[in-house]
């Protein structure tokens, strides 16, 4: 008769999945917060000295409102369109 501590390999196979579950959800938020920085950083670059030129403001502004509202925009698209399955996830 085996030890009563020995962890069964089911239940070991079932920790190693959820383990690796865990760190993909992770990996996937992670690598669409940067896609997500990347085209709210991008549209700000591009937009922003245009609006502050045609306003004839400083370029701060318009960047840092156009980085805000894109970035704002990508969240709440992603929250709206998240999948169900998801919403038990490590970072919320």
């Amino acid at each position: 008769m085996p030890p009563v501590t020995s962890i069964s390999w089911a239940s070991r196979y079932r920790r190693t999945m959820m383990l690796f579950r865990t760190i993909v959800i992770w990996a996937v938020q992670v690598l669409l917060f940067c896609v997500g920085i990347g085209v709210a950083g991008l549209s700000a670059h591009l937009f922003g000295p245009i609006i502050a030129e045609t306003f004839g403001i400083h370029e701060l502004i318009p960047t840092a409102l156009i980085f805000f509202s894109v970035a704002a925009t990508l969240g709440w698209i992603g929250n709206r369109f998240w999948p169900e399955e998801w919403m038990c996830n490590p970072l919320l």
